[in-house]
């Protein structure tokens, strides 16, 4: 019997993982980490599958009468039963499939309505598209007319510098005609001369000839110089008219030419004013066919993929329902085969429990003579264990009542039996979690540490970490409670119940471990109390005692190197929570530093470990010593140890619970782990804004550095020392030689007990004057009470009046401060409004200057000129009072101007989220527009790696888009009259012109990759150069006329017969161009 229950628990099933996880859900996750905080553990993850089972002890009793077991079933029924399981399960199998397949359809119903919203939301862009293309040709007709204006206005200025080409030109004639005028008074000077001597030649005649010969004479000289001069004249006369007519007839011939010349121009403008509005229409026409190609050329290829998938997945959906029709079918016909076989087993039933019967019977003979070695084994170490308790039982019935009593000696023993017992459980514990998590330095190299694998080398991590911490802090009661003196020994002896009670934590372990249930989600914090009682036990009453160096090291190496492996694990759980491509992260680094230092302190514990006692090797001491200098370092180190662990834990921890909901090719970004360390920093070294890159190398290096010293020490041999050679008397043997003395001295116990009756009597007389003196200290005592309580009253009273004075004064304050901030902005206000009216009042000023300046340099102009610039002054003066005029208003409301500016910036930011949104149901339109056929370009062998490089510019072009939408969706109104936050308007301003700034950084870095990104994929398109990579001038070229594009400069149409028009496009040059024109134009 002994023999088949042995077996038949070896053949108890292990629990399966999902039943394992189900237990774990209902106990709360805790953390093994000796700082006492807990570690948070979101998902419940499968247990190792080998269970821990303990040996079966058989009872004493082996006279009781046994039941006779039951015989083993026949192989038809086995395999019958084996084939019903088979069934049941590919039945369960069925349904799950069928609940998957609803949950399918449910699915592509639900895509189906997606698509018909999209068809919807592509019919409502359209729509939007055309009104903003409507409000583009309303933009840009607004946009001509104001060019037109601009032409108007310098056709006007053109028209006033030929006026004034033409005064210059009347001047120049005017002073033409002033010399030929000033030549004529010369010629009339040189007549005036000539006719003086004249006069003198006829005054000489007269006076020689008489009156009438002379007068003869001059008369007919007069005469003849005046047919001379009337014959110049009339050639004279003749020549001009000759070049007169000249001149008019070629006038005429000019002004003819300009005519027509005129009117063809007036032509030509009509003609490419229309083939220039034709043009735009094109060109608005192409520009939104490009637009709608390249926006929808990402979307296309999604939604392509989408379709594809959609489409498999129905076809695997077509395919499972048919495989699950024709397991229906099968399912029915086993049914029927099922129903059949369970007839033929019920009547092999009956006949198999006649057989079993009679099997019973003859199993009961052999049962009665078979016995098991190990069964005996087991019943004889029970019998002595009885045997133990029951000598232990009769011995201290034998002690007196005071051996027994609380705080006796009794308890005392119990606390020697107790440290060494915990001890033992706490090494077993450690033991069979790290074989059964498999921990070893390596572990934390394995895959899939993200998810539950990850957990449970976490959990068993920290386990083994705090066993170790408890089984340091039970060496030190070891070895105090063997050197303490008798008082200290009956002092922890009175505290066994408290230390007993912590016990059940590592019982309750144990347990799980023979039921095979500690996994991560058991909770270990009745562990990490027993821990903290154990040490603040300890450091009151037993922090006097000294240590051995021997076993204070050799605990600190085994502490430490569970701590580091508590640390690896966590920092490659870390590692694998963090997102592709952060390697360059503050976060990363810091996790490839703690990894080195890991495994420097791991070296330096092996180099100590090597030095340590405890071997007949020749250079190793028999024992080591060091000073309290060096206990005070490690105790150092320790601490240091544990704030590493405890933060790597916290952040491991939380974590895992933002990382569970995520895709397991998703990953968490550096920035939110880095929160998560800031916040673990300041929890655990307990200071605000402390920076944990900084703290964690610093622990680091301290640890670095103190290992290092203490490896060098042992190599050196300077902790060496020689094994005590007297060791001091233990308390429990002091005490025991004690109570051998009490019980021999029983002989003089009467004489002792007469004194102790006179001592009692004097202590009643003295205890009666006591009495008498506490009765009166207790009137004095309620008198002393009244007073205070008296006292107490009038100071409560006194502090409220205070307080009231107090609570006054803040809110007269805070009133103030209102005030004060109120008019402050008013004053700021006032002072930006009239800074604004100096800077205009600097510019009219500047601009008067230059007026006058002007005036005084066209005031000598005479003239046509003068006329000019008269005029032009007029309308400079027409405009200035227009321009500057009029009083400037005074704002007497900053706060209301304030209210107004964040009003409009709010308008602004609803009009972009606006934009945005119109912008993505334009995507989703546009989306769902017939897919593109893009042709596939094939790469040469050398270049086939660069699609991972336009794969980082797609990804980091979604990126920038998905910032941008969050940053114009998100956006806030920063409230300038808010005084009580911490950060000024002033600061957040900054903050959100940072942004923008870095946001415009990123977009140019962005543009630049892309294009050097086309540079290297285009054949010919770069500069061989030995310091990087520069785009070719004929690339540079050709990528700028496309952007240009070629333009549409007009169409010609020839008359021909109706239906059998055609139209061909030709490529001008600008030769051809002007050819082209002067044609038409002529």
């Amino acid at each position: 019997l002994l023999s088949q229950a042995h077996v038949l628990r070896k053949r108890s099933p292990t629990r399966t993982p999902n039943s394992a996880a189900s237990s774990g859900m209902a106990g709360p996750s805790g953390s093994a980490s000796a700082s006492g905080g807990e570690m948070s553990s979101s998902e419940p993850s499968t247990p190792a599958q080998t269970p821990l089972v303990a040996p079966v002890i058989p009872t004493p009793s082996l006279t009781s009468p046994v039941a006779p077991p039951v015989p083993s079933p026949t192989k038809e029924e086995e395999n019958l039963r084996s084939q019903v399981r088979d069934l049941e399960e590919k039945l369960e199998t069925l349904k799950i499939k069928r609940n998957e397949d609803k949950a399918k359809l449910k699915e592509l119903e639900k895509y189906k309505i997606q698509l018909e919203q999209v068809q919807e939301w592509k019919s409502k862009m359209q729509e939007q598209q055309a009104d903003l293309q409507k409000r583009l040709k309303e933009a840009k007709k607004e946009a001509k007319d104001a060019l037109e204006a601009k032409e108007r206005y310098m056709e006007e200025m053109a028209d006033t510098a030929d006026a004034i080409e033409m005064a210059t030109l009347d001047k120049e004639m005017a002073e033409e005609r002033a010399e030929s005028l000033q030549q004529e008074v010369d010629s009339l000077k040189e007549k005036v001369e000539y006719l003086t001597m004249d006069l003198e030649i006829l005054k000489h005649e007269i006076e020689e000839k008489g009156s009438d010969g002379a007068a003869s004479s001059y008369q007919v000289k007069q005469l003849e110089e005046q047919n001379a001069r009337l014959k110049e004249a009339l050639v004279r006369m003749r020549d001009l008219s000759a070049s007169e007519k000249q001149e008019h007839v070629k006038l005429q011939k000019q002004m003819e030419k300009k005519n027509t010349e005129l009117e063809s121009l007036r032509q030509q403008r009509e003609k490419l004013q229309e083939e220039v509005k034709q043009a735009e229409k094109t060109v608005d026409e192409l520009k939104e066919q490009v637009d709608a190609a390249l926006g929808a050329e990402e979307m296309v290829e999604t939604l392509t993929e989408r379709n594809l998938d959609l489409e498999e997945k129905v076809r695997e959906l077509r395919e499972t329902v048919g495989d699950l029709e024709a397991m229906n079918e099968m399912n029915d016909e086993l049914q029927e085969n099922a129903r059949e076989t369970e007839l033929e087993l019920r009547e092999q039933l009956d006949m198999a429990t006649a057989r079993v019967r009679e099997a019973e019977k003859r199993a009961g003979a052999a049962l009665s003579t078979c016995c098991v070695p190990q069964a005996i084994e087991m019943e004889l170490r029970q019998m002595e264990v009885q045997q133990a308790n029951r000598h232990v039982s009769l011995l201290t019935s034998f002690m007196p009542d005071s051996f027994l009593r609380h705080g006796g000696d009794h308890d005392c023993v119990l606390v020697l039996l107790l440290i060494p017992r915990l001890i033992c459980k706490a090494e077993l514990i450690s033991k069979q979690a790290q074989e059964k998590f498999e921990l070893s330095e390596n572990c934390a190299e394995r895959s899939g540490l993200r998810g539950a694998a990850g957990e449970q080398l976490s959990f068993a991590a920290g386990l083994v970490y705090s066993l170790s911490l408890l089984q340091a802090t039970l060496h030190k009661y070891e070895q105090a409670l063997n050197k303490c003196s008798v008082e200290v020994y009956k002092k922890v002896g009175m505290l066994y119940p408290e230390m007993s009670v912590h016990e059940r934590s590592l019982d309750f372990l144990i347990e799980l471990l023979h039921k095979d249930q500690l996994d991560e989600t058991v909770n270990v914090e009745p562990l990490t109390k027993a821990i903290k009682y154990y040490q603040h036990l300890y450091s009151i009453h037993l922090a006097d005692q000294a240590e051995d160096c021997t076993m204070q090291l050799a605990d600190h190496i085994k502490f430490t190197q569970s701590a580091l492996d508590c640390m690896g694990v966590e920092v490659c759980r870390l590692r694998a929570f963090l997102q592709a491509g952060q390697e360059a992260a503050d976060l990363a680094i810091l996790l490839k530093d703690l990894e080195t230092s890991c495994s420097d302190i791991r070296q330096f514990c092996k180099k100590i470990r090597r030095r340590m006692p405890g071997t007949d090797a020749p250079g190793i001491p028999a024992a080591l010593g060091f000073g309290q200098q060096v206990s005070d370092t490690l105790l150092d180190c320790r601490k240091h140890l544990t704030w590493v662990v405890a933060v790597l834990q916290e952040v491991a921890a939380a974590g895992a619970q933002m990382i569970a909901p995520l895709a397991e090719n998703e990953g968490l970004l550096a920035v939110k782990l880095e929160d998560l360390a800031f916040k673990a920093s300041e929890q655990i070294y307990g200071t605000q804004g402390v920076n944990p890159y900084e703290c964690l190398r610093q622990s680091c290096s301290i640890l670095i550095a103190t290992m290092n010293k203490m490896a060098t020490a042992m190599q050196e041999g300077e902790y060496d020392a020689d094994r005590p050679q007297t060791k001091p008397t233990p308390p429990a043997d002091l005490r025991a030689a004690a109570l051998r003395a009490e019980i021999t001295d029983a002989e003089g116990l009467g004489l002792k007990l007469e004194d102790r009756e006179t001592v009692i009597k004097e202590l009643k007389k003295s205890l009666k004057i006591k009495g008498e003196e506490l009765s009166e200290a207790n009137v004095r005592l309620s008198l002393l009470e009244k007073k205070l309580d008296s006292a107490s009253k009038d100071a409560d009273d006194r502090v409220e009046k205070i307080q009231t004075k107090l609570d006054e004064t803040q809110t007269l304050l805070k009133k103030k401060e209102k005030y004060f901030e109120e008019t402050m902005d008013a004053l700021q206000a006032d002072i930006d409004q009239l800074e604004s009216e100096k800077v205009e009042l600097k510019q009219r000023l500047n601009n008067q200057s230059k007026r006058t300046i002007e005036g005084l340099r066209g005031a000598p102009a005479s003239g046509v000129a003068s006329i000019v610039s008269g005029i032009a002054g007029g309308v400079g003066a027409g405009q200035a009072p227009g321009g500057g005029s009029g009083p400037v208003q005074v704002k007497d409301s900053p706060l209301l101007l304030q209210q107004i500016d964040a009003l409009q910036l709010s308008i602004k930011h609803l009009k972009n989220e606006n934009n945005r949104l119109k912008g993505a149901q334009m995507k989703v339109e546009l989306a769902s527009l017939s897919p593109l056929h893009v042709p596939k370009v094939s790469l040469p062998k050398n270049r086939q790696g660069e699609g991972l490089a336009t794969q980082t510019l797609y990804r980091k072009t979604s990126q920038l888009l998905e910032t941008l939408y969050q940053m114009s969706a998100n956006a806030k109104v920063v409230d300038m009259k808010q005084t009580k936050s911490a950060r000024s308007s002033s600061a957040r301003l900054l903050e959100q012109t940072a942004r923008l700034c870095a946001l415009k950084n990123s977009i140019d870095t962005l543009r630049d990759d892309t294009m050097r990104e086309t540079v290297q994929q285009q054949l010919g398109a770069t500069v061989p150069s030995n310091f990087g990579i520069f785009p070719s001038s004929s690339f540079l070229k050709a990528k700028r006329e496309q952007e240009e594009g070629m333009a549409c400069y007009g169409r010609v149409s020839f008359p021909c017969a109706p239906g059998q028009s055609q139209a061909h496009r030709l490529l001008l040059t600008p030769e051809l161009l002007h050819k082209l024109r002067t044609h038409f134009g002529s």
